[in-house]
């Protein structure tokens, strides 16, 4: 497992109140459905989605840049959604070319492990409940 695997990086931020939106929550297992909240927060979350060999990496930045996401979100002040960094613990490359029919990952030695922010917008409650369990992770 990569030095970064067992990392996540978390930021919560209490939202405006020109910023009334319904809480993001959804859930499947204790009592399913939507929360019916205001959300009063924003929960971002980086973590790590794949590693990648050199080749991959360079294929990965091609084409965020080709759908110009990077910079209109830096235009619009907004951090990059993605990011990607070294690692220095051994693992295998997990891209998969998108058009492949075998969805076989790459399996080189991967050198960089690609991060995605994810960012939820909640209630009170579930902002806490997602802080807490991206503490035990």
């Amino acid at each position: 497992m990569c030095e970064f695997c067992s990392k996540s990086e978390v930021t919560v931020e209490k939202l405006t109140d020109d910023e009334q939106m319904p809480c993001e929550w959804f859930s499947e297992e204790s009592a399913p459905g939507a929360c019916d909240e205001l959300a009063v927060y924003a929960v971002s979350t980086w973590f790590v989605d794949d590693h990648l060999c050199d080749a991959h990496r360079l294929a990965t930045e091609k084409e965020m840049a080709d759908e110009g996401l990077a910079e209109v979100l830096e235009n619009a002040g907004f951090r990059s959604e993605f990011e990607i960094r070294p690692i220095q613990e051994q693992e295998t490359c997990d891209y998969i070319l998108p058009t492949a029919t075998d969805w076989k990952p790459c399996g080189e030695k991967a050198k960089f492990a690609k991060f995605i922010l994810d960012t939820t917008i909640a209630c009170a409650e579930h902002a806490t409940q997602m802080s807490e369990e991206s503490k035990e992770s």
